[in-house]
């Protein structure tokens, strides 16, 4: 249930973000939304406590502020991997970050273990 729930909430900030943050599309309807919701939540799972990982230093010596470039850089990759997203800049792959940072610490408290 509550990797249901992380997903989905991935899902609604990712279509939050093409919808609110110039700069930041995803073309198709609903089933590109999931799709590209769908990835980002598997870079996340899979790709992000690697990097975290082999950062570790790096995020002590910045007192955890790198892990908002491991989170820029997983979605990135997406972007990259699927022609369904773009992203026009860095300035919206920044606020695009935020917003589904944001979304996801939200997810995370309404849905704790």
């Amino acid at each position: 249930m509550r990797l249901i729930a992380l997903v989905f909430g991935n899902v609604l900030a990712l279509f939050l973000a093409s919808y609110y943050i110039a700069g930041v599309t995803i073309s198709g309807g609903w089933q590109s939304v999931l799709i590209v919701g769908l990835v980002f939540s598997a870079a996340n799972f899979f790709l992000k406590p690697l990097l975290k990982l082999l950062l570790g230093p790096i995020i002590l010596l910045t007192l955890g502020l790198f892990t908002v470039i491991i989170n820029m850089g997983v979605l990135w990759v997406t972007d990259l991997l699927l022609p369904h997203m773009s992203i026009a800049s860095v300035g919206a792959l920044f606020l695009a970050t935020l917003l589904v940072s944001a979304v996801n610490f939200i997810t995370h408290i309404v849905f704790r273990k």
